[in-house]
């Protein structure tokens, strides 16, 4: 019983983060696969704890799953397959909890030892964009990018998009941003947003899309960018009841940190009522 709970709770945090959204019918990959057994050498002490921890997460206690989990880490003899996932796992929750430089401190050694690691350089990723550290973020994406398009079958070539930022709003309420590998789906995809309110209820949706449609106006504008393979980019908005559209256009691939400005104001105006236009 206790196993099947535990292997049940390895799934609770790809819950957490692969939030339900409408990217298409046949959803993306959006979670790095986890290697099997890896929580099996847990003793029935360490696996209770690790449950716990779990729990925690699914119910938004990030600070109390991630001193659980931190304790459970210092348990665990040092350089072992299963010491390197739950620092992986520990390094999550420390970023859902806020502390940024202690995720850096457990992924990088894991990122050094092993580049092809898919769930610490995404996560390694996200902490630098979290914690401010553009240079550092867009060199992760760039070699993730990279591994993704030569290794098709591994963990990151498998990879759709994956989680670079989770902020908090000042309603309470919070927004993910999802990078994608490479554009996705019909709408050619780079990044999607998603606005929870303080409940976890989706208020909004926020797409960084290039459809092959936008790129025929796009030609007869723009000849000369279009001969250099620049694309037409539509920041795209969505509420849940369907209704939205294109809210700014981009000749030429915009900058992340540009994308992401516009997304976090959207995102503050959605949750403030006072401030919706």
């Amino acid at each position: 019983m206790l196993i099947t709970r535990l292997l049940r709770a390895t799934v609770l945090i790809s819950a957490l983060l692969l939030i339900q959204t409408n990217l298409a019918a046949q959803g993306p990959i959006t979670r790095c696969e986890q290697a099997p057994g890896s929580l099996g050498q847990l003793n029935r002490n360490q696996k209770k704890l690790f449950l716990k921890s779990q729990d925690m997460l699914a119910a938004g206690r990030y600070a109390d799953a991630f001193r659980e989990l931190r304790g459970l880490l210092a348990q665990l003899p040092q350089h072992t397959p299963i010491q390197s996932v739950m620092a992986e796992m520990t390094a999550e929750a420390a970023l859902f909890a806020g502390d940024r430089a202690y995720a850096i401190t457990l992924l990088k050694p894991l990122q050094e030892h092993d580049g092809s690691d898919c769930l610490a350089r995404t996560l390694l990723a996200r902490a630098y964009a979290e914690n401010g550290q553009p240079a550092e973020r867009e060199a992760e994406i760039s070699a993730l990018t990279e591994l993704h398009n030569q290794a098709p079958d591994s963990p990151i070539g498998k990879l759709d998009f994956f989680l670079l930022e989770h902020q908090s709003l000042k309603s309470g309420g919070t927004v993910g941003i999802w990078y994608a590998l490479r554009p996705w789906g019909v709408m050619k995809t780079h990044l999607y947003a998603q606005v929870l309110d303080p409940s976890g209820k989706a208020t909004l949706t926020i797409q960084l899309n290039s459809d092959d449609g936008l790129q025929v106006y796009f030609k007869e504008k723009h000849p000369d960018l279009a001969a250099k393979g620049e694309r037409q980019f539509s920041l795209d908005v969505a509420q849940p009841d369907g209704t939205g559209g294109a809210i700014q256009f981009f000749d030429g691939a915009p900058t992340y940190d540009a994308v992401r400005e516009r997304i976090l104001a959207i995102a503050e105006r959605t949750e403030n009522p006072g401030a919706r236009r």
